[in-house]
């Protein structure tokens, strides 16, 4: 008997490249390949050339945007990388599913299927590792803070000014310190963020 499931498969190529390596006609293969044993029909929504650092990607906010109209049983990708780069966005976006009641199956990850109670165990796992995640991130920002404070910089609105053409611009001491702990020198900061040298020295040197 054949399972009438409405199931969606997504697709994503990270560059040109990858697109003219044909990454995404492998994954579609594995996915037909799984949906096939199973009787599944399966509609693809495919991007090419497309990050998966942002999620604002056009295909990918189609297939959400259908979730509502067609009602999918299942979203089937040939590995997580292509759905999402991290672990809080993965984990977002399949809460968002499990809301809709709507099942996530990664191929080519042993254990990622939320149709299964093995599946769900392993979501539950890995949310775990999300929260040690966003906890690890804040404790970052919160020592990042602190050094920037020992170093004079005020947080709160910037007070610092660069004057241009078309008047005056705020620049944030807390950018320019999070570029030179990443080893910029004033110069190139003062470049990236299009200022003058002299308040990122400033900053730099606590004045």
């Amino acid at each position: 008997m054949t399972d009438q499931k409405i199931v969606f498969g997504y697709l994503r190529s990270s560059t040109n490249e990858e697109v003219k390596q044909g990454s995404n006609d492998r994954q579609k293969e594995i996915i037909d390949r799984f949906s096939t044993e199973r009787g599944y029909h399966v509609e693809f929504f495919e991007d090419k050339a497309k990050s998966g650092k942002d999620t604002e990607r056009p295909e990918f906010r189609r297939m959400l945007n259908s979730l509502e109209e067609k009602r999918p049983d299942i979203i089937i990708v040939a590995k997580i990388d292509r759905f999402a780069r991290s672990l809080i966005d993965l984990l977002n976006t399949i809460d968002m599913l499990q809301e809709k009641n709507v099942g996530f199956i990664s191929v080519q990850d042993q254990g990622i299927d939320t149709t299964s109670a093995n599946g769900k165990l392993m979501l539950q796992i890995l949310g775990a590792f999300a929260e040690f995640e966003r906890n690890l991130i804040n404790s970052r920002t919160k020592a990042g803070r602190e050094k920037a404070m020992a170093l004079g910089v005020k947080f709160g609105r910037p007070q610092l000014k660069t004057s241009k053409k078309n008047g005056s611009k705020f620049v944030d001491p807390r950018k320019i310190m999070e570029l030179h702990e990443k080893g910029l020198s004033a110069r190139a900061i003062s470049k990236s963020i299009g200022c003058s040298i002299t308040p990122v020295l400033k900053v730099i040197n606590g004045e």
